[in-house]
């Protein structure tokens, strides 16, 4: 017998106890356990255990990988900080904790002793009364027959059937004083109709248990896969009414509530969040306590702009019973409010809450989706060297094998599709994401789940490798179907993708359209100020193309409106600040463009946004040639390896203008070289065609800086 902290193991019998209560373990964790303990301090590498436990199997580390997290949740530890099993980067596990051996020997013969006195008295006694009385004729008890049959694995996680094993188990003993249980093997056509199938899915980062029998099929949705087996086998036996239950009704409407709950998860893949709020609905009515369903109501509310409804299910939920995966979730569904509302230091505190909780629960679906949502935050919030840290721990959890890897890498591009800006802070490959959402797209094709199509369809066109033959109608098609299943949410978001779509392919009237059908909200402050932004943008961009002046003086309007606005962030100022000053350059006011693009300037280098710089840089440099000051315009460049494509352009332009030809050849074949240049090199050869040096040139032949925003006269 060891003891350590609150625990004692039983080394002979396996068995680990905490304050005189069993902690079951499955036998593979409880050797696990027990090699841990014969081994305290030392760091023991991942070969050997599997060496030691797990000779054979394709999928031996990942046996492992679950095994250990089983044994952390059962000690309650915590792989961040933990208290028995630390994990020793590229080396290993290391048991920390003290151990105590227990003297059994004395108090074990003492027991002994007293035990056999006792069954000699007590054999004596029974050796009399059966020598004294007449045995009875006792009629043989006829148990009907009931196969159960191993559990179906449908998660394309080998690691979860020891869930199956475990379940089996509990199912066993609760039925096998009511039910002569036979072996799969053993069954005959007689009793081949009673018998218990058992498949084991996903849904919504959640398990589905469907159980069938010839008669009947049933879902029992399971939030996570922990030691709860005969709390889920009660479940199994209510549905089949196996056992008389003297709670019968009460069982009957948490059942109904249980099928009406897995039909809203359903619902929120196929149908949509109308349908899926109507079942939710039902479940709470005949369970008003369901925490999971409330869960999912408060979501579907807030998203539907009910935010006092959303509040009240969010501040009214008792949390202090609930599962570690319901808790996740909580956390993770308050962030994404907050997130919304653009309170992002509430959203990051509720985020971490989120990610410490599925951290020490190992519960590691939730925790990919936490560090993505915090990834998302920290990139708002503008922390770029956190949002790569939060996104790369993200998609190292695509990798771990106690994930299904196609399921987890169509979570991570559905949920990472490339940031709606010039800024290429955010880490993906997207000639990867194009692969698996093509793929995604195909497959959701062929399945019901048309929500989850429409995600996938959006993903893939806001993809820049996606050739707008392609993008252009993924965009499309997943408006009309977030559109025709009234998820107005997922539509608004495409709706305002779309508006900035259309900018970057200067067809701002188009953009215009679409940006009109949003109906943006002051409460949703990312959301209304992104509209009015891309609003601006779109008027300014037809106006620009058509020389629209009652046009231009509208965008010039809308901008100067939202920086006047008291709630605008520091970064939407700072855009609208830039696209103010393009809109003043087409209308002569140089002074106050180029104060406008200074102060972007100012922000942009404060946030280190290094491509948004060259910007406000070029957009300088072209200022500075219109005022026929080409010095200036070349004192900008501070290193042409790195220079943008309109700084080359223009400082080959100075150069020339200011007749260093040496100069003006070095930028332009530095141009040369960059893709999509040539138009640009072009515009040079006809600068340098003119019979004079003159600078009305400029404002005739080259490139603006307003015309080619995401760069999209050239790389579209």
């Amino acid at each position: 017998m060891v003891a350590f902290a609150q625990f004692h193991f039983d080394a002979d019998k396996q068995i680990l106890s905490r304050a005189q209560q069993v902690v079951p373990l499955r036998p593979k964790v409880a050797q696990l356990l027990q090699f841990l303990l014969a081994r305290p301090q030392q760091v023991i590498a991942r070969e050997t255990l599997l060496d030691a436990l797990w000779q054979h199997g394709e999928y031996r580390d990942a046996a492992l990988t679950q095994s250990m997290a089983e044994l952390r949740q059962a000690l309650g530890d915590n792989a961040q900080q933990p208290r028995f099993i630390r994990t020793v980067p590229q080396q290993g596990y290391q048991w920390i904790c003290p151990l105590t051996q227990v003297n059994r020997n004395k108090r074990c013969m003492i027991w002994a002793t007293f035990l056999s006195i006792a069954l000699l008295i007590t054999g004596g006694t029974i050796g009399y009364v059966s020598q004294s009385a007449p045995k009875p004729v006792m009629a043989q008890e006829v148990r009907p027959a009931l196969t159960i049959l191993p559990l179906n694995n449908d998660t394309e996680v080998a690691a979860n059937a020891w869930w199956g094993y475990a379940l089996h188990a509990a199912l066993t003993a609760r039925l096998q004083s009511d039910y002569q249980l036979v072996p799969p093997a053993q069954q005959t056509e007689a009793n081949n109709n009673r018998q218990i199938a058992l498949t084991l899915s996903r849904q919504q980062q959640r398990y589905v248990l469907t159980i069938r029998t010839a008669r009947q099929q049933h879902k029992i949705v399971v939030e996570q896969l922990d030691m709860a087996f005969d709390s889920v086998a009660d479940q199994v036996i209510a549905a089949l009414n196996l056992l008389p239950d003297g709670h019968a009704s009460q069982t009957r409407r948490s059942e109904t509530a249980s099928q009406d709950y897995y039909r809203g998860l359903q619902a929120l893949d196929e149908q949509g969040s109308r349908l899926a709020k109507s079942y939710f609905e039902a479940a709470l009515t005949q369970h008003p306590q369901h925490q999971a369903a409330q869960l999912e109501l408060a979501r579907i509310t807030w998203q539907q702009g009910e935010l006092a409804q959303a509040r009240a299910v969010f501040s009214g939920m008792d949390l202090s019973k609930a599962a570690p995966a319901i808790k996740v979730r909580y956390y993770l569904y308050q962030a994404e409010f907050s997130k919304a509302l653009g309170h992002y230091a509430q959203a990051l505190a509720d985020v971490q809450l989120g990610l410490d909780l599925a951290q020490r629960h190992q519960l590691l679906e939730q925790l990919a989706t936490a560090y993505q949502l915090q990834a998302d935050l920290l990139w708002l919030d503008q922390q770029w060297d956190a949002h790569s840290k939060a996104l790369n721990s993200a998609y190292a959890l695509i990798g771990s094998r106690a994930l299904a890897y196609q399921d987890a890498q169509r979570a991570f591009y559905l949920a990472n599709p490339p940031v709606a800006g010039p800024e290429e802070k955010r880490l993906l490959d997207l000639q990867s994401s194009r692969q698996v959402l093509h793929n995604t797209i195909t497959y959701y094709r062929q399945s019901p789940q048309r929500v989850l199509l429409a995600r996938a369809l959006f993903a893939y066109g806001q993809n820049y490798l996606v050739p707008v033959a392609e993008s252009e109608p993924s965009l499309l098609e997943a408006l009309e179907i977030a559109s025709s299943l009234g998820e107005d949410y997922l539509r608004k978001q495409i709706l305002t993708y779309l508006g900035f779509y259309y900018i970057q392919l200067h067809r701002g009237d188009e953009a215009l359209t679409y940006l009109a059908q949003v109906e943006p909200e002051p409460q949703w402050l990312p959301q209304y100020e992104s509209h009015w932004l891309l609003r601006g943008m779109a008027i300014m961009d037809g106006a620009l193309t058509h020389s629209d002046a009652p046009g231009l003086a509208s965008a010039i309007e809308t901008f100067e409106q939202l920086l006047a606005w008291d709630k605008v962030s520091v970064m939407t100022a700072a855009h609208a600040q830039l696209m103010l000053g393009w809109s003043l350059i087409r209308q002569g006011d140089l002074v106050q463009a180029e104060a406008h693009v200074m102060q972007a300037q100012t922000v942009y280098q404060r946030l280190n946004l290094a491509d948004t710089l060259s910007y406000t840089r070029y957009t300088q440099m072209y200022i500075r040639l219109l005022r026929g000051d080409a010095e200036a315009a070349l004192a900008v460049i501070a290193d042409p390896q790195n220079a943008s494509h309109l700084e080359l352009l223009y400082g080959a332009a100075a150069a020339w203008f200011v007749q260093d030809n040496t100069l003006s050849y070095q930028l332009s074949e530095l141009l040369a070289a960059r893709e999509h240049s040539d138009a640009l090199i072009d515009q040079l050869s006809q600068i340098r065609a003119g019979s004079e040096h003159t600078f009305q040139l400029v404002s005739t032949i080259l490139d603006k800086p307003y015309s080619v925003y995401c760069q999209s006269s050239w790389a579209l």
